[in-house]
């Protein structure tokens, strides 16, 4: 279990970018944060330090894992520890001291059988999975926010919008519908302005 943190807007921003990107450099994020790389490297080193970040994983492509047959099993077992020896269980969920809801990963009911046996553990019902949907989730933790749009206190789940590399937080669809205003509106003079600029030059 994670003891208390003290987190802060700019920690889940990062947070946040490298759950999209895990492979973002200290310059990219700092600039997308629009903090210096000391202050990301600091925080970085505070997220790990504390146990908020465990790790950078890779995410692998659905297609090299279809070789295999991925199959949910509910079993009972007294010796739960042989479960690690197999590399092919996946996954493993415990309901009560004896009872286990897990995933395994083969290429055929030869080799499931093969675990079965060598784990030892009474199978009470076999399904076959037939697509995995990931759902990412947010990280579930209480930040004083401030909306990136009216600058209120942010009560509950922030709305999440990321625009031009950025992640920004707001309180509520109005303000994200105001911001998303804006910058076109912004977008739109500076686009202008460069026609304007560019008919200027060649006048």
């Amino acid at each position: 279990m994670v003891k208390e943190m003290r987190l802060d807007e700019l920690d889940l921003k990062l947070i946040y970018l490298l759950m999209d990107n895990s492979r973002l450099s200290i310059s990219e994020l700092a600039e997308r944060l629009g903090v210096s790389r000391p202050t990301v490297k600091s925080r970085l080193e505070k997220l790990e330090k504390e146990g908020v970040i465990l790790g950078y994983t890779v995410k692998l492509n659905p297609e090299l894992l279809r070789a295999h047959n991925v199959v949910a099993l509910i079993v009972k077992t007294d010796s739960p520890e042989k479960m690690s020896e197999f590399e092919e269980i996946i996954e493993i969920n415990r309901f009560t001291s004896r009872k286990y809801l897990i995933k395994i990963a083969v290429e055929n009911m030869e080799a499931l059988r093969k675990v079965i046996e060598g784990a030892g553990f009474e199978v009470i019902e076999i399904m076959p999975i037939l697509e995995s949907v990931e759902r990412p989730s947010p990280p579930r933790v209480k930040v004083p926010f401030k909306c990136d749009y009216c600058g209120k206190e942010i009560v509950g789940e922030p709305i999440v919008y990321k625009y031009h590399n950025r992640v920004y937080f707001f309180c509520c669809p109005t303000c994200l519908r105001e911001f998303k205003k804006t910058r076109e509106n912004i977008e739109k003079f500076k686009l202008k302005e460069e026609k304007a600029e560019h008919a200027h030059e060649h006048s």
